[in-house]
């Protein structure tokens, strides 16, 4: 369906960049409603991101950090931004960031979803994959000059315990969790 074959369809008269950043940019635009009633839409423009949900025997891999804006630190699995300048392929994305994150790669990596983490106002889509048949990099990349993180490896059990008591919290790592649940009830 083209956008301007919905009913729910906004017309943007004017769009305007208040911030542009490493990470992402804000626009402020004004629309016109379906009711034709003017309104504002602030809007987070993103590159994307992936997550790999890395298997290891009847573990799966995370990594512990702080967050600055949770103000605690997480655990989550393996993920990274796709920089401006990257290409658009995002199995290389999600290769890149298992040799920084991990020190790992593998010969197996195959997309399960991609989904948009907020899209009231952003516009940041996640891709994750599942990577099984780790093997250690010969070069591994270093992290990132603000990056500091602890790999963990968990037990279903021991990540469920963390979503229950809010260690796990972001949606990709409680989607990964879930996805790993359903993965077990099938026998996989």
């Amino acid at each position: 369906m083209h956008k301007e074959d919905s009913k729910y369809y906004e017309e943007v008269i004017a769009s305007k960049r208040m911030f542009g950043g490493k990470i992402f940019n804000v626009d402020v635009e004004q629309v016109v409603l379906p009711n034709g009633i003017p309104a504002i839409r602030e809007i987070v423009q993103h590159h994307g991101a992936v997550g790999i949900i890395p298997f290891v025997d009847d573990k799966m891999i995370f990594v512990r950090q702080w967050r600055a804006p949770l103000g605690q630190e997480t655990l989550e699995i393996p993920a990274g931004k796709i920089d401006a300048d990257e290409g658009r392929d995002l199995q290389e994305v999600a290769l890149r960031e298992m040799n920084e994150e991990l020190g790992l790669t593998t010969d197996k990596l195959e997309k399960v979803t991609a989904f948009f983490a907020s899209p009231g106002y952003s516009n940041e889509k996640i891709t994750i994959y599942s990577a099984k048949n780790l093997q250690q990099v010969e070069n591994k990349r270093p992290l990132d000059n603000d990056e500091f993180l602890n790999v963990e490896k968990l037990t279903l059990n021991e990540a469920e315990k963390y979503v229950e008591d809010g260690t796990i919290c972001d949606g990709k790592t409680i989607f990964a969790v879930t996805y790993w649940k359903l993965l077990k009830a099938k026998g996989e």
